[in-house]
């Protein structure tokens, strides 16, 4: 046995339906695994297919990829193509008979599809056609070696925040949140520096979980601060609203899906897809809910999945704060835009058991077309002045209670 075979980690995938595989041994934390076959489990017929798709593998190397498989009496052919990072990598025809001497219909034999290894893998894929009745698919082993880990810069301006590194390669990072700063409202964080501008920048939600497939530098991302009575709605009247969660900033977003689901947003007060439509009685603790853009009613049922059909939402108001809730079973139930999902570890949008008190959830107005200006440098205050071109050869370095700016060479000392 060599070292490189007692390093490799091994992922080991076995059909356990047409539609699923139960994986064991060294899973990769950020990994997503998925598995069909159009006749039985991991039966292929002439003319079937069993299809394998991993994404999310976070730049690992694939050393070795083998299939645990058996056929008929007397019969059993197919093709089997891998693709790799969506490139054709390997394809293997041919009878079981060719492939290990004669048909087995009782054990077991690994077959071998990968010729090299792969490096730098996000995504695999490993299918198999059948061209003769039938090829049986036990399990996928699949022999690799983890991504090194990597770290992410996190940058306020031109200062560096922090810098976050995996515990182990494909780990990922958890962004933090940042504090609201000189006139300036935390919104994200974006992989594209960016100066003063009305273009909202892609944003990467704070509190959630980064796979890194390199190192890389990710900069906070603000917007304007405007009062709150100009963003957050305090007197309920009909109208057009989002509906957000202040802390996370996540807003609803989108229609309810076969799951009983939906899917939060980063807010985005000019998003088309989170802003609804909502309807109140005269004493105001009634709404009814719809997605503006399609017209669709946003509802729920008794088994507390959120479906699209015309249900009154229990409302709390007060101050700014409001929160849509819906009462079952004698039980208050929040639509709740961070719900965890407890298998997968990711978010959604659910009703979750909760009295609607003190939370952070609010009706925020649309914003208007020329509102929100967006920056990556909250150091400077509002204006147009500071190209980003500028902004690089400026650099401010805290100094007590005073601040140290170097800008083209000239030192300035600036009271905080």
């Amino acid at each position: 046995m060599t070292w490189l075979t007692i390093l490799l980690s091994v992922l080991t995938l076995t059909v356990d339906s047409k539609n699923a595989v139960v994986a064991t041994g060294d899973i990769p934390p950020s990994a997503e695994v998925s598995y069909s076959c159009s006749y039985q489990k991991g039966t292929v017929r002439q003319g079937d297919e069993a299809i394998l798709q991993l994404s999310y593998l976070a730049g690992m190397t694939v050393n070795k990829v083998e299939v645990y498989i058996r056929s008929n009496k007397s019969e059993g052919a197919g093709t089997w193509s891998v693709s790799v990072n969506n490139q054709s990598a390997a394809t293997k025809s041919g009878t079981f008979e060719q492939w290990f001497g004669a048909y087995d219909n009782t054990n077991l034999h690994a077959l071998s599809l990968l010729p090299k290894a792969y490096t730098g893998v996000q995504e695999m894929t490993v299918r198999l056609r059948g061209t003769a009745n039938s090829i049986y698919i036990d399990r996928y082993l699949i022999y690799y070696t983890p991504a090194p880990a990597h770290s992410v810069t996190l940058m306020r301006g031109n200062q560096v925040y922090q810098t976050l590194t995996e515990p182990t390669g494909g780990a990922g990072v958890f962004l933090p949140p940042m504090d609201d700063y000189n006139g300036w409202r935390f919104i994200g964080w974006t992989e594209t520096e960016c100066g003063q501008t009305t273009t909202r920048p892609e944003l990467i939600a704070p509190n959630t979980q980064c796979f890194l497939p390199e190192d890389i530098t990710l900069w906070a991302a603000y917007e304007a601060l405007l009062p709150e009575e100009s963003i957050y709605v305090s007197e309920l009247t009909d109208g057009d609203y989002l509906y957000v969660n202040t802390q996370s900033q996540m807003a609803l977003s989108g229609t309810p899906d076969e799951k009983g689901q939906m899917v939060p947003d980063i807010l985005d007060r000019k998003a088309f897809n989170q802003l609804y439509s909502m309807t109140f009685n005269a004493a105001k603790d009634t709404a009814y809910l719809v997605h503006t853009v399609t017209g669709t009613p946003i509802g729920y049922n008794d088994q507390r999945k959120l479906v699209a059909v015309v249900t009154p939402w229990r409302v709390y108001h007060k101050g700014n704060e409001t929160i849509l809730y819906a009462t079952i079973a004698n039980k208050n139930y929040v639509l709740w835009l961070n719900v965890e999902d407890l298998h997968s570890g990711d978010y959604y949008v659910g009703l979750m058991a909760a009295d609607p008190l003190n939370s952070p959830l609010k009706l925020a107005f649309p914003a208007s077309e020329n509102e929100q200006v967006y920056t990556c440098h909250p150091e400077f205050g509002m204006g147009f002045e500071r190209t980003l071109e500028t902004i690089k050869n400026e650099y401010i370095l805290p100094f007590g209670i005073y601040d140290l700016i170097i800008r083209n060479g000239e030192k300035e000392l600036r009271l905080r």
